[in-house]
């Protein structure tokens, strides 16, 4: 795992998530076959911007899987998708590289819970909502070292999270045929940025 972009909501009917995110997205044109090879090519610079490029697949029963382009935390989406489909929406985001992790529970339109932490910036941690009936006392894996205690959240943690949720998100993406839905980006993707600067250093907290 380098960058993970993907958010999964429960539920059965996939026709109607996929219509449901074409309106979001407001991308019509779409293609069955199988996960696309070029996704990480086309992470969107703003990590504010909705994503422009989703494959989406039904990866188990009773779960939808969406792999995007984008690090938007898409609160707006999950809001709407979990009021509508009256079910839970997980948001989830890492970035290896930055050691940048993000884990976020919607149900019902209610936002419940949300987890925010990058270990190599001066970075601001998010830790909303009430802890989860599986969590200990902090978010993370707890570590003892010279009689000092601390919490680290990592990929391995919002892979925990989704089970406990009911979810299993690594998977072989081979094994399923899978949506895309895409369009040009008017916006710079981290591609371009990198291509303008003229190096393949790693320049933004969510480089791959």
């Amino acid at each position: 795992m380098a960058t993970w972009t993907s958010f999964y909501i429960q539920y059965d009917d996939l026709t109607a998530i996929e219509q449901e995110l074409k309106e979001l997205s407001g991308i019509q044109d779409a293609f069955s076959g199988t996960f696309p090879n070029d996704l990480h090519e086309y992470y969107l610079a703003n990590e504010n911007t909705n994503p422009t490029y989703l494959v989406v697949g039904k990866t188990q029963e009773g779960w939808v899987t969406v792999v995007h382009n984008s690090f938007s935390k898409l609160s707006e989406w999950s809001t709407l998708l979990s009021q509508k489909f009256e079910t839970k929406v997980i948001v989830t985001g890492a970035q290896s590289v930055s050691s940048y992790y993000y884990f976020a529970l919607y149900e019902n339109g209610l936002k419940l819970r949300e987890l925010e932490f990058c270990y190599s910036d001066d970075f601001k941690s998010v830790n909303f909502g009430n802890r989860l009936w599986f969590e200990g006392e902090e978010p993370g894996t707890k570590e003892e070292f010279d009689g000092e205690i601390e919490y680290l959240f990592g990929f391995e943690d919002i892979d925990n999270y989704c089970k406990q949720l009911g979810l299993t998100i690594q998977l072989s993406y081979s094994e399923f045929t899978w949506l895309t839905l895409k369009k040009e980006a008017k916006q710079k993707t981290v591609k371009d940025v990198i291509s303008e600067l003229g190096t393949n250093k790693p320049w933004w907290k969510f480089w791959q």
